[in-house]
């Protein structure tokens, strides 16, 4: 069964004056034809490549290769990447695997374990080398540029400690196929390769190497995975833009933030093993539509919450805050494990009614009920469906909104696939840092007004 949205909870039949029309749809119906018309024919040209990932059978077949070598050689596979390099192979780890894979013994998990240091913070890198052993781990070096100044502090670490000889046994580079320092240094060194193709961004690589080779590492059908992302991509083709659920998507969200005054996307899964799903998807939109334009500044802020957690955290902000906010529900129709209710306490109204119900029913109650509630109070939202959370379904989802966040990019009138706002940072740091070529980076971030003592506490 395939994923499904239901955008109900978005029009003037259940939410009043907030909500859309057949004139709202009427008046989207030509800029988003147009940005649609725009991502497919960047599609057919090959100048988009994340659309035809999934038809890429050599790439899958690598990264299983090389899985199944890994596997049976090692215990674990940590993965040194930041960005789009480390959150969309986290996000289809947490979401398919056992919650408690890592923990599990080898006998009871399908594959390695599989760590996402992520941060070079010191604390995080050194508490997992306590908890691993190096010499029985897989270590996938990953950066599209091959530069990444937190990457190459941990390999740097890594290969100090394993040595010339056992890195091109444990160390895998996944990188551009012909340029950059990584792949300059994995050529020289021996270490095993995988390729990101030059036209896929970072936040668009869940479909490559990035995402396959710890998907495949951990035991998930990849296969599959990339059978949905097809299908999806499929769908998100269909030129009727009412009919294509990434153009819809990309369409209804950018109006309510133009024209509705609503840039606050929430995307709120009702499961657990979504949650690094949400912070993948942050990354994809903020940084893809977040831009500067014609001397102005455009772009939604995108919001990662879980229900039922955030119901006692964030949902007094949805419902009673300011009218800024349109929340995307994640809902799964059936659960990979339920569990029955026990009853008890029959004296006590507040629990009796618990009793005989499951664990999945009443998240799915409250995920009924938040949506309900917040339509009563005129607040717009909603809900994609997913038959359950596997491989096919992540693989449908994060192509949704990968192709969503191209036409909203066409909408926006941005380039969704650069990120010029990160750069500077990036210079100041390898300024900081004394990397050639950078001085002037370094000269230009010591001409900054010095810190006023007096604005110190």
């Amino acid at each position: 069964m395939a994923l499904s949205i239901d955008f109900n909870g978005l029009t003037t039949t259940h939410i009043g004056s907030a909500g859309i029309g057949e004139s709202d749809l009427a008046s989207l119906k030509g800029a988003t034809e147009a940005a649609l018309a725009s991502l497919l024919a960047d599609h057919k040209s090959g100048k988009l490549g994340f659309m035809a990932l999934p038809d890429d059978q050599s790439a899958a077949a690598a990264a299983k290769h090389l899985a199944a070598d890994l596997t049976a050689r090692l215990d674990d596979l940590v993965v040194l990447g930041i960005g789009g390099s480390s959150l969309g192979g986290k996000a289809l780890f947490a979401a398919l695997s056992h919650p408690f894979h890592n923990l599990l013994p080898a006998s009871k998990r399908k594959g390695m374990r599989i760590f996402f240091p992520d941060n070079s913070d010191p604390s995080t890198f050194a508490g997992l080398l306590d908890v691993i052993d190096v010499k029985r781990a897989a270590f996938a070096a990953i950066t599209k540029s091959g530069g990444t100044a937190e990457t190459w502090a941990q390999l740097l670490l890594i290969t100090e400690k394993l040595g010339t000889e056992a890195s091109k046994q444990q160390v895998v580079a996944v990188t551009d196929p012909s340029k950059g320092a990584l792949r300059a240094v994995s050529t020289a060194q021996g270490w095993k390769t995988l390729p990101v193709p030059p036209v896929i961004g970072g936040r668009f690589s869940v479909f490559t190497a990035v995402g396959l080779l710890p998907a495949a590492a951990a035991g998930f059908d990849i296969d599959q995975l990339l059978a949905g992302a097809r299908d999806m991509a499929a769908r998100c083709r269909n030129t009727d833009v009412w009919q294509n659920p990434g153009a819809l998507v990309a369409a209804l969200l950018f109006h309510f933030d133009t024209q509705k005054k609503r840039p606050m996307h929430v995307l709120m899964p009702y499961t657990d093993c979504l949650r690094e799903t949400g912070d993948w998807f942050v990354q994809l939109w903020a940084e893809s539509l977040g831009k500067k334009k014609n001397g102005g500044h455009v772009g939604p802020t995108p919001i990662r919450a879980v229900g039922a957690t955030d119901q006692h955290s964030i949902l007094q902000m949805l419902m009673e805050g300011p009218q800024d906010k349109v929340t995307m529900f994640v809902a799964v129709d059936a659960p990979r494990t339920d569990i029955k209710i026990p009853s008890g306490f029959q004296d006590q109204p507040d629990v009796k009614y618990l009793g005989g119900h499951t664990f999945h029913g009443l998240l799915s109650a409250e995920q009924r009920a938040t949506a309900a509630a917040l339509a009563a109070n005129g607040r717009p939202a909603f809900t994609i469906r997913v038959p359950g959370v596997n491989a096919y379904s992540m693989g449908e989802l994060m192509m949704l909104f990968e192709v969503a966040t191209g036409i909203a990019g066409g909408l926006y009138g941005v380039d969704p696939y650069d990120q010029p706002g990160v750069e500077a940072g990036k210079r100041y740091t390898c300024g900081l840092m004394g990397r050639p070529g950078y001085e002037a980076s370094k000269v230009e971030l010591d001409a900054r007004p010095p810190m006023d003592a007096k604005w110190v506490r």
